[in-house]
């Protein structure tokens, strides 16, 4: 009988210490996982707005430029919503420079000495809006 108390003694001491040493590794090392976790959570969030925010980039530097068909007859108004298109889409040490007052007397001076030229870059943004042709498409639209 004394044999019998002492193994079961034995087995309940085992027991315990192994769940101490479960119950203990448990405790200090769901700190450590919960700093880790709390890192990746971090992580991945700054990942996420940085993946957001060049999205946006990429998909405001896919728009193309249009401009309305009443600044399309007025120059200086055409060229402003150019501008005002193209301004997001640059550095931003160079966006000051399109706002300033200098840039914009020298965008005047040279709309009113070339006229024909700014015409001829506003219908490109604008299309072909002139009368049609009578010359023969080209290779690429008779393929089409």
């Amino acid at each position: 009988m004394l044999e019998f108390y002492s193994i079961i003694i034995l087995i309940a001491v085992t027991i315990s210490g192994i769940c101490g040493i479960i119950i203990t590794k448990n405790l200090s090392g769901h700190q450590i996982n919960a700093k880790i976790k709390k890192k990746y959570e971090e992580y991945i969030s700054e990942l996420e707005k940085s993946n957001k925010r060049l999205n946006g980039k990429i998909n405001q530097s896919k728009q193309s430029i249009t401009i309305s068909e009443d600044a399309a007859d007025e120059p200086l108004g055409a060229i402003s919503e150019i501008v005002d298109q193209i301004t997001p889409l640059l550095p931003a040490s160079v966006r000051p420079l399109l706002k300033s007052k200098k840039a914009v007397d020298f965008i005047g001076s040279y709309l009113e000495s070339n006229p024909d030229a700014i015409k001829s870059i506003i219908s490109k943004f604008v299309g072909n809006k002139g009368k049609p042709t009578n010359e023969p498409p080209s290779e690429v639209e008779s393929t089409l």
